[in-house]
C-alpha cells in the first residue's frame, strides 16, 4: 500500500466518524499549512481539514468553533463545523491531531486586485465581525499571544541563524537591518492601549471569498484569539488595499509574501469602510505604522520554516527593507488616509 492509499484510508475512516458512509469523489483542497480536502457525497459537499498539533487540544477547537457558531448567528457567511455523531463533538481525533469538517461552499470568487467594491465590503465585513465578538464570551480557552509578537519572532530569527550558518551570515547588512527593525518593535510597539476584540487572525484574500463583488465566505479560524484590531486591519490592508506584481495563490507561501505595495487610495477606502462599523482610534492610528512592520517582518521570518535553503535569502532581501522603509516613508500619508 502506498502512501497515498494510506492517507485515503485515514481520511475515509475520519468521515465515518463524522457520520460519512459513502464518498463520490475526494480532492486535495489549497493551503500552505493544513491538509484539506473536497469531498463529494450523493446529496452533499464537505471540506474536510486536519488541524496542526498546536491547534488541536479540545479546549483550542471549542473556543475556534465557538467563535465561528456566533459569527453563524450573526449572520456572517461562515461555514459551521460538523459534529461527530459518536462523540457530539466537532472534530474528530486521530493521534494528538483534530480533524474539522464543513459544509462547502459554492459560488465563490478570489479577490480580484485592485477591485474597489470588493476592497470595501472586506473592510466592512472586518468591523462588523469586531465589532460582533468584542463581547463575546467564546467557550473553551486560547490565551494565545499574537503570531507575529517582536519578541518571538526575533527570538526565532536569532536561533535559526545559530543552527543554520551556511544560510546566512549574522553580518550580513540585511540581517543586521532585520534585528534592527525587530529591537525597535519590541521598544516601541505595546499593544495594551489600543482597542482590542476577539480576532479572526489571518484575515488575507487566501481566507476570504466573494460573491459579485461582496464577502460570500470567511475561511480558516486557526489564529481566532483576543487581540488588538490593528493584528487584523494589517493584514487585510496588505491583502487587500497593497498591490503585488504576480497572483496571490493561498496554496503558495512565496506567493503570500511576495513584495506588497503600499496605494493609498485603497488604504483610504479600506480604513473609511472599516471604521464605519467598528471603533478606531487615535492610538490604533498612531500604531498602525508599527503593526504593518510587525506583519511584513512576521510573515517573511516564519516562512523560512516553508521554503528549502536555497531559497530561504529570498524571504529576508532587499524587497523587505523596502516594504518597512516604504512604512516609515509613507507615515504622514497613513495619517492623512485614516482622518
Amino acid at each position: 500500500m502506498g502512501k497515498e492509499d494510506s492517507v485515503y484510508d485515514e481520511v475515509l475512516r475520519i468521515l465515518g466518524n463524522f457520520g460519512i458512509k459513502k464518498v463520490d469523489a475526494l480532492s486535495r483542497g489549497e493551503g500552505t499549512a493544513s491538509p484539506k480536502y473536497i469531498v463529494s457525497c450523493p446529496c452533499k459537499k464537505y471540506l474536510l481539514k486536519k488541524r496542526r498539533k498546536e491547534f488541536s487540544p479540545p479546549e483550542v477547537v471549542r473556543f475556534d468553533h465557538s467563535v465561528i457558531r456566533q459569527l453563524a448567528k450573526e449572520g456572517f457567511p461562515v461555514a459551521v463545523p460538523v459534529n461527530s455523531p459518536e462523540s457530539g463533538f466537532s472534530a474528530v481525533y486521530s493521534g494528538s491531531e483534530a480533524w474539522e469538517l464543513f459544509a462547502y461552499i459554492e459560488g465563490l470568487q478570489p479577490f480580484v486586485q485592485g477591485e474597489e467594491r470588493q476592497i470595501r465590503s472586506a473592510a466592512e465585513t472586518l468591523g462588523r465581525m469586531h465589532n460582533a465578538l468584542c463581547e463575546f464570551l467564546p467557550e473553551g480557552e486560547k490565551p494565545w499571544e499574537r503570531e507575529f509578537l517582536p519578541s518571538s519572532v526575533r527570538s526565532e530569527l536569532l536561533k535559526y541563524l545559530d543552527v543554520t550558518p551556511r544560510v546566512f551570515d549574522k553580518n550580513d547588512k540585511i540581517i543586521k537591518e532585520v534585528i534592527g527593525e525587530l529591537d525597535s518593535l519590541v521598544e516601541e510597539y505595546s499593544s495594551e492601549r489600543l482597542t482590542h476584540t476577539i480576532v479572526h487572525g489571518d484575515y488575507t484574500s487566501a481566507n476570504i471569498k466573494f460573491i459579485h463583488n461582496r464577502v460570500g465566505a470567511i475561511f480558516d479560524f486557526d489564529w481566532t484569539s483576543r487581540q488588538n484590531t490593528l493584528y487584523d486591519i494589517s493584514r487585510g490592508l496588505v491583502y487587500f488595499s497593497f498591490t503585488r506584481g504576480g497572483c496571490l495563490d493561498g496554496g503558495n507561501i512565496r506567493s503570500l509574501v511576495q513584495p506588497a505595495r503600499m496605494d493609498i487610495e485603497k488604504v483610504k477606502i479600506f480604513l473609511a469602510a472599516y471604521r464605519k462599523e467598528f471603533i478606531f482610534t487615535e492610538t490604533d492610528a498612531e500604531n498602525l505604522p508599527f503593526a504593518l512592520k510587525e506583519f511584513f517582518l512576521g510573515a517573511r521570518i516564519r516562512a523560512l520554516r516553508k521554503v528549502p535553503d536555497i531559497e530561504k535569502k529570498k524571504m529576508l532581501d532587499d524587497s523587505l527593507l523596502d516594504m518597512l522603509r516604504t512604512v516609515d516613508r509613507e507615515k504622514n500619508r497613513l495619517t492623512e488616509a485614516i482622518q
